[in-house]
């Protein structure tokens, strides 16, 4: 009798740490959701991070695009094909292709 009421205590105890469990990991709000929510939450930072170091990035060039006339000359250079007064641009092909 006392090995069935101990037996029945244990079973009693361990329904309701499982319903406990399940109640806890799959329900709303629960350990699950938390995760997810978690894992959302690193993600945005990232992407958050990655956008703000983007706009430092374009905010330096703005600087650099107002007031480093070497680099806008760079630029123009590079990028426009254009030369100072007196030279003389040469392009490159690569053999085999006109």
């Amino acid at each position: 009798m006392k090995n069935k009421k101990r037996l029945l205590t244990i079973a009693a105890v361990f329904a309701v740490v499982a319903v406990a469990f399940i109640v806890l990991t799959f329900m709303n709000q629960g350990f699950l959701d938390i995760y997810r929510a978690y894992k959302q939450d690193r993600e945005l930072t990232r992407k958050i991070e990655a956008a703000q170091a983007e706009v430092d990035s374009l905010k330096a060039e703005k600087e650099s695009l107002k007031s480093d006339t070497a680099y806008i000359e760079g630029i123009a250079r590079e990028k426009l094909g254009m030369a100072r007064k007196g030279e003389k641009i040469i392009k490159f092909t690569a053999e085999g292709k006109d």
